[in-house]
């Protein structure tokens, strides 16, 4: 992400992180908090990215961030 950044690329399509454990199975793992807030902090239209969170399964990054938008002032 940040190498993108750098280049000046802010959309994101599609994601996905994986992992390897010691034996070498592989693992798709959902985008930490951290890396989710990052993806939509930097493209408004990322809200809609494709995360991948298995081979057959994938959901839209607002689903992840169920309150990503700034709420109502109060008052």
């Amino acid at each position: 992400m940040a190498a993108m950044v750098t280049a000046g690329e802010y959309r994101v399509a599609r994601i996905v992180a994986v992992w390897r454990d010691e034996s070498g199975r592989l693992y798709v793992l959902p985008p930490c908090g951290r890396c989710r807030e990052f993806i939509r902090q930097i493209d408004d239209a990322n809200i809609g990215t494709a995360v991948v969170l298995g081979p057959d399964r994938s959901v839209e990054l607002r689903d992840l961030l169920p309150y990503h938008e700034w709420p109502d002032p109060m008052g």
